[in-house]
C-alpha cells in the first residue's frame, strides 16, 4: 500500500512537471514571436524567463480554500494568459509584485501595490513615494491649494501609543515625481472601506482585522499610483534614444566593440609577448569633440498597448 502511494506521487508530481515544462514553453515562444513582429517590447532590466521561473514555483503551491492546486485545477489557457498578463506588465511574482488568484478553475494575474509603484516609476515619471496611517489622535492638518487643486501637507504629529492603535482615520501618500514636482493623495477611513468593499473579502480579512493600517497605506497607494500609470506612455521602453528622434551612438566604444569582434582569438600571446609588448595609443578622429555622434531614428518601432487596469 505504501509502495502504491508512493508511486502515485511520484506520477503526480511527473505530471505537475510536465505542465509546467509545456506551459513555460508555450507562454515563451508566444512572447518571443510577439517580440520578433514587433508586437511586445519589453524593458531592457526585465527577464521573462526569470519571471517565469519564479512564477513557476509559486504556481506548485497555489491552492484554493478546497485545497485543489492552481496547476491541476485551474485550465491551461487562463494560466498561460496569466502568465503572458504578468510578462507584458513586466512584474515579478518573486518581489511580490503580482499575484495568482484561483477563480473557480481560472486563474487571473492580479497587480500589488508593489507591483504599481513599480510601474509608475517605470512608465509615469515617479521617483519615490512615501506612505502614513492617520490615527485617531494624530494631529493632521493638510490643505488644497485653490489654483491648482492640489494637496498638500501642513503637519502630521503622532505618537508611538497612537501608532499602536487599530483606530485608523486615514491615509495618506506623498508621491515625488522624476522632475522634482511632488504631489499628496489623502484618503478618509470611509473612502477606505468603500475601496475594500469592492473587494472579495469587503475589508473583513485577517489582515485587514490585524493590520488596519498597513492595509489602509496600501489602498491609498494604489489609489495614488493609478493615474500615473494610466495616463503614462511607453517611452521608457525606446529609452535609447535621446528624446528628439535622434539615437545617440558613442562612436569609440562601437569602434572598440568591433576591432574586439573582428581581431579577438586570431592571435595567441604568450607571457613573452605581453612583458614586450608596446602600449600605443590610439587616436579616433571623427570631427566631434566628445566622439560622439548622432544620426537620423530610421525605424520606428511598434509601440504596445499598455496594462488594462
Amino acid at each position: 500500500m505504501e509502495n502504491q502511494n508512493t508511486q502515485v506521487a511520484e506520477n503526480k508530481s511527473t505530471q505537475v512537471a510536465k505542465v509546467q515544462k509545456e506551459i513555460t514553453s508555450q507562454v515563451l515562444s508566444k512572447i518571443n514571436t510577439f517580440q520578433s513582429t514587433g508586437e511586445l517590447k519589453l524593458p531592457n532590466d526585465y527577464s521573462p524567463e526569470n519571471a517565469l521561473k519564479s512564477a513557476m514555483l509559486e504556481l506548485t503551491e497555489t491552492k484554493n480554500n478546497a485545497g485543489k492546486y492552481a496547476l491541476d485545477f485551474c485550465t491551461q489557457e487562463s494560466i498561460a494568459n496569466a502568465l503572458l498578463k504578468m510578462v507584458v506588465w513586466g512584474l515579478s511574482p518573486m518581489k511580490k509584485q503580482c499575484d495568482f488568484i484561483m477563480y473557480g478553475n481560472k486563474l487571473s494575474c492580479d497587480i500589488e501595490y508593489t507591483g504599481n509603484i513599480a510601474l509608475a516609476k517605470r512608465f509615469g515619471g515617479l521617483k519615490d513615494i512615501t506612505s502614513n496611517a492617520v490615527f485617531k489622535g494624530d494631529e493632521f492638518v493638510f490643505e488644497v491649494n485653490p489654483e491648482t487643486g492640489k494637496k498638500k501637507l501642513i503637519k502630521h504629529s503622532q505618537t508611538l501609543e497612537s501608532m499602536g492603535s487599530k483606530d485608523v482615520v486615514g491615509a495618506y501618500s506623498i508621491l515625488e515625481m522624476n522632475d522634482g514636482s511632488k504631489y499628496m493623495e489623502v484618503m478618509s477611513m470611509q473612502q477606505i472601506k468603500d475601496a475594500w468593499n469592492q473587494g472579495a473579502m469587503k475589508g473583513n480579512s485577517p489582515a485587514h482585522k490585524n493590520f488596519p493600517d498597513q492595509m489602509a497605506i496600501k489602498t491609498v497607494i494604489n489609489r495614488a499610483c493609478k493615474p500615473l500609470i494610466r495616463t503614462s506612455n511607453d517611452a521608457v521602453l525606446y529609452s535609447d534614444d535621446d528624446g528628439n528622434g535622434e539615437r545617440t551612438i558613442d562612436v569609440v566604444a562601437e569602434n572598440v566593440k568591433h576591432d574586439i569582434n573582428t581581431n579577438a582569438n586570431k592571435e595567441v600571446l604568450g607571457f613573452k609577448d605581453i612583458s614586450d609588448a608596446e602600449v600605443v595609443d590610439e587616436v579616433v578622429e571623427n570631427g566631434n569633440d566628445n566622439n560622439v555622434a548622432t544620426i537620423p531614428e530610421t525605424v520606428q518601432e511598434t509601440a504596445t498597448e499598455g496594462p488594462g487596469f
